[in-house]
């Protein structure tokens, strides 16, 4: 059994900004704009939050016609795992949703990521 591709992401939010300002660091800690391309069944794609105070909530997915991208939040909330089980040829819209740790009905919603399936 082939290992499972994982694809790691550091997210740092600014709220003082409107709308918020989202960056991103790839594992390597380089700064990219957080999309990806998946070419490969069950890829992981993870994102932690950097900047403290802050947790994830639920993110909004579009595009997903296959409907096989699953999303899963850490207990603790600083970290937002995406698996994607399938490799449709599509372009799916993921809209990472953060909010304060100590109010968390005010959500911050980031520009899109885009994930990119390729068939192999």
């Amino acid at each position: 059994m082939a290992d499972t591709t994982k694809i790691d992401f550091t997210v740092y939010v600014d709220i003082t900004t409107s709308p918020a300002t989202y960056t991103y660091t790839d594992a390597q800690g380089v700064s990219c704009d957080g999309s990806v391309t998946v070419s490969e069944d069950n890829t992981q794609i993870v994102y932690t939050l950097g900047t403290s105070g802050l947790i994830f909530l639920p993110p909004t997915i579009t595009g997903d016609t296959g409907g096989d991208l699953r999303p899963s939040i850490t207990t603790d909330k600083q970290c937002l795992t995406i698996v994607d089980s399938d490799i449709d040829n599509e372009n799916a819209c993921l809209i990472l949703v953060v909010a304060e740790a100590s109010n968390p009905n005010v959500p911050y919603p980031s520009p899109d990521p885009m994930i990119r399936n390729v068939p192999r």
